[in-house]
């Protein structure tokens, strides 16, 4: 009705003589302006945004650690010289397909021909002095025979004949040699495969007098890739030998290429304070379309789960404005002791305590109290190791608070604190707790599930109803429901009467009103 009267208003208006329509056109301007005010004083603002649901469905949850790296060739080699000369001939190309022996380039054999010429001279000369020294011995072994020759003498002709001979085993060497450097001046190809880089050109000189240079680099089989991807020191836990692959490349952004883990490093690299781990990936290259060189984003699969029942993360984040409902939620989740935590994974102190959005208060309140938790569960701690995990886990966050940054170096920074209590407890732990750690850190804790309380809102009456629900691994779009609602129900993702910004205190199990930005930004994320 309102907006009915305004359009009526304009038209009366404009209808005015034109010499006073300009003028009377201001003045409206302003009455209808003071009025829209006025109303807008009145009624509050405009209407309040209904509430956004989204119904509990059935669907996969995939959890992924995500990396990059360089794709490179499975089997490579790189061919260089030994000797040194100026090139004379190139015989292949980049892509060209060679096979095992053929010859690739040759270098001027000259200098090589005219070392066995020489070689071979000096040979001759040490022959014909063998000859000589053998003639010299027998000669003094008559005459020794005869009693004309003293042992000293036979001596010496003996010690002559010896170095003669080996005067010739070295000439000998000396033209092997030489003959070999000429061979080796034709450079063939040890594997066959395809030349993926050349480095050299008729005309140029190879020096390999400090060490061979590389001439040309081949790759045995592009049929198959492997991709050396770099992780996190705060995800290798969780990688693990014939984990599958998926990945993307810059050149194909809409195709996904498919790999699976063959090895993992155990040798860190440290840049700058982070240390990362190298995971080999190897993967088939359908049609030859990868080529070595290109950057791989992927996307190791942890844990897959299909036709399961499933919520949005949005629900989990969102608190109804109103203090009052909101209040009924805080309550259920102070029974429960679950609120918003939620766990990201399986495996004891590996797992993802998950808080999907919310504050920073909310995070130091359940930090601490959710890792011991999760702790005691999977190392069956004592009451003593309890309290001492308590007292290291809040002096290691306030540390980690106290130097900022976003969800996901608080989420690393969980990660190394709960490895820190790890490593601080693990002196006191007995036979029983050595072998979980021993089964964790061999990756075996991953199949021990954990399953946490939430809080979530569904609108009933066209009011927000808070219902407990107990939900499991979860991915950067939805987490496992267990149990607490049915396929079908419709839970509230946004919207709603938005609070002052007086009233939107961080509660412990949401965010702001009206729900927040789906993701969760930690490096170990969903499909």
């Amino acid at each position: 009705m309102f907006a009915e009267w305004k359009q009526n208003a304009l038209d009366a208006w404009a209808k005015r003589p034109g010499f006073l329509r300009g003028r009377n056109l201001f003045i409206g301007g302003g009455v209808l302006l003071v009025l829209v005010v006025g109303w807008n004083l009145f009624t509050g603002g405009s209407d309040a945004e209904p509430y956004r649901t989204a119904p509990i469905d059935r669907g996969s949850i995939t959890r992924v650690v995500s990396a990059t790296g360089t794709l490179q060739p499975l089997v490579s080699a790189n061919v260089g010289s030994t000797v040194s000369g100026p090139v004379t001939e190139v015989l292949v190309d980049f892509n060209s397909q060679v096979t095992a022996g053929q010859v690739l380039a040759r270098l001027d054999p000259t200098p090589f021909q005219q070392r066995i010429v020489q070689a071979q001279a000096q040979l001759s000369s040490a022959q014909a002095q063998l000859a000589v020294a053998e003639s010299d011995y027998q000669r003094y072994v008559l005459l020794q025979q005869r009693g004309f020759a003293s042992e000293q003498l036979m001596s010496q002709q003996r010690a002559a004949r010896d170095t003669a001979r080996a005067a010739v085993a070295t000439a000998r060497a000396q033209v092997a040699a030489a003959q070999t450097d000429l061979g080796r001046s034709v450079i063939r190809s040890p594997i066959a495969g395809v030349v993926v880089d050349r480095q050299v050109n008729v005309g140029q000189s190879v020096a390999a007098s400090l060490q061979a240079p590389t001439l040309f680099i081949i790759a045995q089989d592009l049929q198959r890739l492997q991709a050396n991807i770099t992780v996190d020191e705060a995800d290798i836990g969780y990688a693990a030998e014939g984990q599958a692959v998926r990945f993307t490349v810059d050149a194909f952004p809409d195709r996904e290429f498919e790999g699976r883990v063959s090895q993992v490093r155990q040798q860190g690299v440290s840049e700058q304070g982070v240390v990362t781990y190298t995971v080999v990936v190897e993967a088939e290259n359908p049609g030859r379309a990868l080529l070595p060189g290109m950057t791989a984003n992927a996307e190791i699969i942890l844990e897959q789960r299909d036709n399961v029942l499933r919520l949005p993360n949005t629900a989990l984040r969102f608190r109804p404005a109103d203090p009052e409902i909101a209040a009924t939620g805080q309550a259920l989740a102070a029974e429960t002791g679950g609120g918003g935590q939620r766990a990201r994974g399986e495996g004891g102190p590996r797992a993802e305590g998950g808080q999907r959005g919310g504050g920073e208060a909310r995070g130091q309140r359940g930090g601490g109290g959710r890792g011991v938790a999760q702790l005691t569960e999977s190392l069956e701690l004592n009451a003593e190791q309890q309290a001492r995990a308590q007292q290291i886990f809040q002096t290691a966050m306030a540390g980690a608070q106290s130097g900022g940054g976003g969800g996901g170096d608080r989420r690393a920074a969980m990660r190394r604190v709960r490895d820190q209590v790890i490593r601080e407890l693990e002196p006191t732990f007995n036979d029983r707790q050595r072998e979980l750690l021993a089964a964790l850190r061999q990756g075996a804790g991953a199949q021990r599930e954990v399953r946490q309380q939430a809080v979530v809102w569904v609108l009933r009456n066209n009011r927000p109803t808070a219902a407990q629900v107990e939900i499991g691994v979860a991915d950067n779009g939805y987490t496992l429901l267990h149990e607490g609602l049915q396929e079908g129900d419709e839970v509230i993702i946004g919207g709603g009467p938005r609070a002052d910004a007086a009233q939107a205190p961080g509660g412990p199990f949401g965010g702001g009103a009206g729900g927040g930005r789906g993701g969760g930004g930690a490096r170990v994320r969903g499909a």
